[in-house]
């Protein structure tokens, strides 16, 4: 990592995005180092934008023991914090001024400390500015209306507290983007964006730095939830689709102290030691080192997300599972090991799933076709491996329900197992089911996404023999609006994740404001207010 100059040179405002998640398998079992989860990012993504202010805005030039960082998020009517960046003795302290009356946000105030904690360690001599900070969402990560087309990150008309989200991991995803960002600015060389190219994004930092960045979000978030979670949505936010194995709680020692939340004893340089990879041994160590693997979707399939404005607490249904593990070990271990075997066919399954579009992409295209006007229930004679899909999915529904029966927890209710058939039970459709610790947030479906005849050289004869059939994910639209059964809606394209694309599966990235849709307009929004 390049640290920064001690000069006072203003730099150009650092812009960093992080996907969302949506846990496709592995809920609960995740939990236990002994199993994996397997995640997908999603094209919804977490925004952050730091620029410094100039001297006419902040009243005065950047004092070398004192700066103001001012954080907005503009699409909540109470998403403004500011705060005063104080040297003593050395170390740096972050104090709320509450003199404007805005509620605090832990998430944003100790991801704050902690990156200015870092950045300053790296570089104790770094000198800094005052900063104007801009956090925004994409509009997927929050329940709206989907009637019409809102403007890129639109503003909500309501406070953070009351805000309704979609379960695509908003508090992971911000965490990330603003910790990566504030770390960026400040480490990283003035003129690091001027050897890029003039157009798309720049250039991500390099692997170990990113890895610090994962390591100092991971500690962040379990601060400001006062827990060490699974870790996988921060995980996902940094290196996007995978296949995932937690950390272990060892890994952040004592920095997860009772008083770390509060006024902080730890120092930027202990910091520093226990999050760097080089530095902790645990981060490295096979007994207590968490690990990413590849994990993607099909080519030619989409995963399509749905908003079910029900809610769950996620919290008191993972205490009540746990509670349930414990009071039966001997069922449980069946259930998670079985669970956790089907799981892994799942992911076995997609990969044969790539190899074949690989090996003969004309025939592995003319099958998708062929399979996407008919319901799963007659894929039986096909080529392919999806059948196998069909049923892998089927199978680890069944052992969720065992699960939530058995533990008294609605992990997939009544209510979304006749919306989860009906949707699979739709031409093209591969599966459905219930993200991460179920309940009644979310569903997604999964459902073939044939290319257009044209798309392609050549036609297969199993497809040349009939017309194109409506696209799966137009019959799957069709019956999530007009469901009511269940109050539930689709979320809206821009949050579909697509098989077979590198794309999709990105986590953190260096964004340029102009390269992306409505971020400037929504950056000078929040200076207006």
């Amino acid at each position: 990592m390049a640290t920064a100059p001690t000069t006072a040179q203003r730099r150009a405002p650092t812009g960093v995005s992080c996907p969302g998640k949506v846990f496709l398998a592995g809920g609960y079992l995740v939990l236990d180092r002994a199993h994996q989860g397997f995640v997908v990012a999603t094209p919804s993504r977490f925004f952050t934008v730091v620029d410094e202010r100039h001297a006419g805005e902040a009243g005065a030039a950047a004092e070398r023991d004192r700066f103001a960082i001012e954080v907005v998020s503009p699409q909540f009517d109470d998403g403004r914090w500011r705060y005063e960046a104080r040297r003593v003795d050395g170390e740096w302290t972050v104090d709320e001024d509450k003199s404007q009356g805005s509620a605090s946000n832990s998430f944003v105030h100790l991801s704050v400390r902690a990156a200015l904690q870092v950045a300053s360690a790296l570089n104790p001599s770094a000198s800094f500015r005052p900063l104007a900070v801009t956090i925004v969402g994409s509009n997927d990560f929050y329940s709206q209306s989907r009637t019409d087309t809102p403007i890129p990150f639109a503003p909500l008309h309501c406070t953070i507290r009351d805000v309704h989200k979609t379960g695509l991991g908003s508090s992971a995803a911000m965490v990330t983007s603003l910790t990566s960002a504030l770390v960026l600015h400040w480490t990283a060389a003035p003129d690091d964006a001027s050897t890029a190219s003039e157009h798309g994004r720049l250039p991500n930092p390099d692997a170990a730095t990113v890895e610090l960045l994962h390591n100092l979000a991971q500690y962040v978030h379990s601060l400001a939830q006062g827990k060490v979670g699974s870790g996988f949505d921060v995980s996902t936010a940094i290196y996007g689709s995978q296949t995932y194995r937690r950390f272990a709680v060892e890994c952040l020692g004592d920095l997860l102290s009772p008083n770390s939340s509060r006024e902080s004893t730890i120092t930027g340089a202990d910091l520093l030691a226990a999050l760097s990879p080089s530095s902790n041994p645990a981060w490295a160590s096979s007994s207590t080192a968490g690990s990413v693997s590849s994990f993607a979707l099909p080519p030619n399939t989409l995963l399509l997300l749905a908003d079910v404005d029900a809610g769950s607490n996620t919290p008191s249904m993972v205490g009540k599972v746990l509670a349930w593990k414990r009071a039966e070990p001997s069922d449980a271990e069946r259930v998670w090991r079985e669970l956790g075997e089907s799981n892994a066919r799942l992911r076995d399954t997609f990969a044969a799933l790539a190899s074949a579009a690989e090996e003969d992409r004309e025939a592995y295209e003319g099958e998708v076709r062929r399979l996407a006007g008919l319901p799963a229930s007659e894929w039986t004679t096909s080529s392919t491996p999806f059948p196998n899909a069909v049923n892998d999915i089927l199978t680890i529904r069944n052992h969720i329900r065992y699960m939530g029966s058995a533990s008294g927890v609605p992990i997939e209710p009544p209510e979304q197992t006749r919306l989860l058939d009906a949707c699979s039970a739709l031409p093209g459709v591969v599966g459905a089911g219930v993200p991460g610790a179920g309940g009644y947030d979310a569903i997604w479906v999964l459902c073939l996404a044939p290319p257009s005849p044209s798309s392609s050289s050549s036609s297969s004869s199993s497809s040349s023999a009939a017309p194109a059939p409506t696209a799966p994910s137009t019959g799957v639209e069709a019956l999530l609006r007009s469901y009511t059964a269940m109050s539930v809606g689709p979320l809206s394209r821009t949050a579909w994740a697509q098989g077979g694309t590198v794309e999709g599966d990105k986590g953190l990235l260096r964004e340029r404001l102009d390269e992306v849709e409505g971020l400037k307009e929504a950056v000078e929004r929040g200076r207006r207010v």
